[in-house]
Parts: structure tokens; C-alpha cells; sequence
């Protein structure tokens, strides 16, 4: 899911159990992983319409040039992977 602030900051969300948020958000310098409990998440960040090949997209390029830590590249590969493959079984 691709998520939105008020500070018009974008982010995308790696995991959500329920309790807690994991997200990247799309920073100057090295991407990593932030945590936030559900509700918090949900009083900060409101869900983009943005698509979301294109976020993958743009987050892997900049963490491929500034840096990522390995949680944030695992949780962005798994997104696209899981997004190739609903995309696969369209057709």
C-alpha cells in the first residue's frame, strides 16, 4: 500500500498485523524501516492514490543509489513480487 502524510511525505507500507506498522518512507539518503502502532499509523498516514509498480519503482532505484538497510529491501522485493504476481494471474 502506498500511504501519504500531511507533510506530503510517501511511503510504503511493508507489513500490518493488525497492532503495528511497518513502512518505508521515501527519505533524502538511506531508506529504512519505520514502526508505528495501527492507530497511530492511521491519525498520521492516509492511503495515495498513487500506483503502486511505479512507488516500488521509484524506492528501489533511490535505495539502489543512497543506500537501503536489508529489512526495507526484503519488504519492498516481497511487495513486488507479490504485485508481479497478481498482475500475472489477471491474464
Amino acid at each position: 500500500m502506498v500511504v501519504t502524510n500531511a507533510h506530503h511525505e510517501t511511503a510504503i507500507v511493508t507489513r500490518r498485523d493488525g497492532e503495528t506498522v511497518v513502512f518505508v518512507r521515501f527519505t533524502a539518503g538511506k531508506l529504512k524501516c519505520e514502526r508505528l502502532t495501527e492507530l497511530a499509523f492511521r491519525e498520521q498516514w492516509k492511503e495515495s492514490s498513487l500506483a503502486l509498480s511505479e512507488t516500488l519503482e521509484r524506492f528501489i532505484a533511490h535505495g539502489e543509489t543512497h543506500g537501503i538497510t536489508l529489512e526495507a529491501a526484503k519488504g519492498i522485493e516481497k511487495l513486488k513480487t507479490r504485485e508481479r504476481n497478481a498482475l500475472a494471474q489477471l491474464f
